[in-house]
């Protein structure tokens, strides 16, 4: 691949003194969409908090967009154009959805050259339709799944080039599951790439055009969704049995 718009090479990351990820090499380019899928504890978490600067990396390359990611402080990295809906939302409680759509452009988009926040804002309603009669609804009274997507709307509201999805498609209920897919295709074919962090492999094949399997910090396998999604071992990988043997 020429030029991607995002490069992890060799990475090798931590977690409070312990090694996570070892040797890890990731590529996204630009306007695709990625999976990087492997259970629970297999260190996709790990691999986006390490690219968004909130992990340790203790060797190796990130980079994005021809930057490198390793030297930055985590607060410089949305401002260049990357967006994170972690695992666990983070949205900001006792403010309204309103308002956690507009807080990202308040602290960033004068970096990433946002004139109109307005403008902004509606653009993230446009895309997420459900949520336009819950504007001043404080975001801890939403379902899971209103809260799964006001939290990839707030990572949408600095108009990335990257987004970098943790788990957005877990513990939904399945019409809500296709819903929340149907909108991420959207965002890819605005051009915007995607990397989509899944511990169920049958959730991404309909959405990415590559993936990679992680396991104990490693890259085990990659290439056609489709493909790898089929491979018994893999599915039995993801229920918690066996070891992958490629």
């Amino acid at each position: 691949m020429t030029n991607p718009i995002l490069e992890l090479s060799g990475v090798s990351t931590a977690v409070e003194g312990f090694e996570v990820t070892r040797d890890l090499d990731l590529t996204v380019g630009r306007g695709e969409a990625v999976g990087l899928v492997g259970r629970n504890g297999a260190g996709k978490t790990t691999t986006f908090r390490g690219i968004m600067g909130l992990a340790e990396v203790r060797s190796g390359s990130i980079r994005f967009d021809g930057t490198e990611l390793t030297s930055l402080p985590a607060d410089r990295i949305p401002g260049l154009g990357v967006g994170y809906q972690p695992e666990d939302r983070k949205l900001f409680t006792g403010m309204t959805v309103d308002e956690n759509f507009r807080l990202p452009v308040w602290t960033a988009g004068d970096e990433r050259g946002i004139e109109d926040e307005d403008e902004v804002v509606e653009g993230v309603y446009d895309l997420f339709e459900e949520l336009s009669d819950r504007r001043d609804a404080e975001v801890q009274h939403l379902s899971g799944g209103q809260a799964k997507m006001v939290a990839i709307g707030r990572a949408l509201a600095i108009q990335p080039d990257l987004l970098l999805l943790d788990e957005p498609l877990e513990g939904l209920a399945p019409f809500i599951v296709k819903n929340l897919k149907e909108h991420v295709r959207t965002i890819n074919d605005q051009g915007i790439s995607v990397l989509i962090a899944e511990s169920n492999v049958t959730h991404v094949p309909d959405v990415v055009d590559r993936i990679y399997v992680i396991e104990r910090g490693e890259i085990v396998d990659s290439g056609d969704p489709e493909v790898l999604a089929e491979k018994p071992e893999i599915r039995e990988l993801m229920q918690g049995s066996g070891q992958y043997e490629g």
